[in-house]
């Protein structure tokens, strides 16, 4: 079965927002201070490279998805499909990581952070075991909902919008908005490769596929930009670093006819489903990785749950406080996804041209 080019585009829009609440704005922000919707900017224009990269790879051949053209590369694609796989799930470990402890930290304090990770997974474990036009047309809805709840919170804020928050630009000079660039492209960009999961000729209308990408694309940066400036408008810059998650913090102003008030329970919904869609492909992309390498028969969907395990031992153990994980987040793991994301995926771009001509 195949998913919808539109789909697709929703699919992808998950990854670019999993680490953006939490990590990625508080990243460009510490770096870049009120200039952070620079460094956005910034991003935006430096993002096509990795997205050419990406899109060569997935017209390379319309029939293979990343992990089967990996495979005819002999053993030296095997290789490689091991280190992305486990990066992958890694990845995926970072995105529950900062999901369990925002939930752990804004709604159930007083739960342990294994049981708050253990129900997410059962949720993720059981998208994830569905074909992907299952876990496509769940997307979309999610995507949807998102949508709708982001609409609401920008249009609810703008009253409290104060332009002065941003001033003065260039106070940092231009070393640190370029260095919030590079944390946005590590965080929100990078992980796009992730959807080469999906072979072009598992997407109807692929001819239009450019169009449909490039609309969410366009539309998740605006969003993302929109967060940063209103976050640093409202609360100030100061303020705004001193949040872990200025984001939520920032929904707790709205006040609509003296009627809704607290309503960042519900809004922040949306980052709970950017994550656990972005969860759910990584595990997808994990368990194609195994069965198509290693030609391992995914019997009971063991290989599924295998995975589920190994990503849940790590959120548990790989930070010890919040601390580290924002040290991190900041200062390390751009540079991973960089290396796994992007110079690995050019290479192997350079690899299939080269015996694709000889």
């Amino acid at each position: 079965m195949k998913v919808t080019n539109s789909e697709y585009a929703c699919l992808s829009s998950f990854l670019m927002r999993s680490l953006f609440f939490g990590p990625a704005i508080y990243s460009i922000l510490h770096f870049a201070l009120q200039d952070g919707w620079i460094s956005i900017i910034i991003s935006f224009l430096l993002s096509f490279i990795p997205l050419i990269i990406y899109y060569k790879l997935l017209n390379h051949n319309s029939d293979d998805n990343i992990v089967t053209l990996n495979n005819k590369l002999g053993i030296l694609g095997k290789i490689i499909n091991v280190i992305l796989m486990s990066f992958v799930i890694f990845h995926a470990s970072m995105v529950l990581w900062n999901l369990i402890n925002f939930i752990n930290s804004q709604f159930l304090f007083q739960t342990p952070l294994i049981v708050i990770a253990i129900i997410l997974l059962i949720g993720i474990l059981y998208v994830s075991i569905k074909n992907l036009t299952t876990i496509a047309r769940t997307g979309t809805v999610f995507f949807i909902i998102s949508t709708i709840l982001y609409i609401i919170a920008a249009l609810s804020l703008l009253k409290e919008f104060n332009v002065n928050g941003l001033k003065p630009v260039f106070n940092s000079g231009i070393i640190p908005i370029l260095k919030g660039s590079f944390s946005s492209l590590g965080l929100n960009v990078f992980p796009l490769f992730i959807i080469l999961i999906i072979p072009k000729n598992s997407i109807k209308n692929n001819n239009k596929i450019l169009s449909s990408f490039f609309k969410v694309y366009i539309f998740r940066y605006i969003c993302m930009l929109s967060v940063l400036v209103i976050c640093v408008a409202i609360l100030g810059i100061e303020l705004t670093n001193l949040y872990q998650y200025p984001e939520y913090h920032i929904l707790k102003t709205i006040n609509i006819a003296n009627f809704f008030q607290r309503v960042e329970s519900v809004l922040s919904v949306q980052w709970i489903f950017d994550a656990v869609m972005s969860v759910a492909l990584c595990i997808y992309f994990a368990k194609e990785s195994i069965t198509k390498t290693f030609n391992f028969k995914n019997k009971f969907n063991l290989v599924n749950i295998a995975i589920v395990i190994i990503v849940l031992i790590i959120s548990q153990y790989v930070f010890s406080s919040n601390t580290v994980a924002e040290t991190f987040y900041k200062n390390i793991y751009p540079f991973l996804t960089s290396i796994f994301f992007l110079i690995i995926p050019l290479i192997i771009l350079v690899i299939v041209k080269i015996k694709k001509t000889t």
